[in-house]
């Protein structure tokens, strides 16, 4: 059963039925990718983006992912995604082993 965000209106009436409703997602990230969205997002407050915050960045990188599938085939998309993956793993394997001791 899918969880429910929560996520009250206050207000009811006629006009609250047309606004529109937003469903609360949890996100997880491994350290190194929180501490970048971290950083991304005092970046942003450093330069005066008032709209700086962690679910914003997720959001403009959802709709980066939207424009980027837009118009593929379902399989076309798989394909992206393990394209994806296989270009990170190639990085990994590229790059020289670190010594245990570093």
């Amino acid at each position: 059963m899918p969880r429910r965000s929560r996520r009250v209106d206050v207000a009811e009436g006629p006009d609250t039925r047309e606004r529109t409703r937003y469903q609360g997602l949890s996100v997880s990230f491994d350290r190194s990718e929180a501490e970048w969205v971290g950083d991304l997002v005092a970046a942003l407050k450093h330069q005066g983006y008032t709209k700086a915050r962690r679910s914003e960045v997720v959001r403009v990188a959802l709709l980066v992912l939207q424009d980027a599938l837009a118009g593929r085939t379902r399989e076309e998309i798989v394909r992206f995604f393990i394209q994806r993956d296989l270009d990170r793993l190639a990085k990994l394997v590229s790059t020289p082993p670190r010594a245990p001791c570093d």
